[in-house]
């Protein structure tokens, strides 16, 4: 009767690994697919605000004179032909995530288009993920 028990109680055991296994394996495939997306829209982000701002250099870290530019969506970036409708497909291999973009800029007035940094922030929502600041 002992042996039963310790014999259930290992495929219990066993069973509840194999399930943690699947779901940690299940998340991170669905984060690496979220940061492949991010990563795809910093690129037709970057290649755009190059285009738009050609002498300014683009940074990472935030800076207290900088001010509001604007924001923007991933369509405008479809629109614009800086990314793909397909490099935003959601795991699920159906639905599409969407990107909201927000564009600051600092820049010393009287050499405005020679010493203009420009930063970004992007936010990603996708049908199981939503990025905190995302604006619809």
């Amino acid at each position: 009767m002992k042996k039963k028990i310790i014999i259930f109680l290992i495929l219990v055991f066993c069973l509840i690994g194999v399930i943690f296994i699947y779901v940690v394996n299940r998340n991170i495939k669905r984060q690496e697919r979220y940061n492949e997306i991010k990563e795809n829209i910093k690129k037709g982000v970057e290649w755009n605000l190059n285009a738009i701002y050609p002498k300014c250099s683009l940074i990472t870290k935030h800076d207290e004179k900088e001010r509001h530019l604007g924001t923007f969506h991933s369509i405008d970036l479809i629109n614009e032909g800086y990314i793909k409708k397909e490099e935003l497909l959601d795991i699920d291999k159906k639905s599409y995530c969407d990107a909201f973009v927000e564009i600051f800029k600092t820049s010393n007035e009287s050499t405005e288009q020679n010493k203009c940094k420009i930063r970004y922030k992007i936010y990603l929502k996708c049908k199981n993920y939503e990025d905190n600041g995302y604006l619809n």
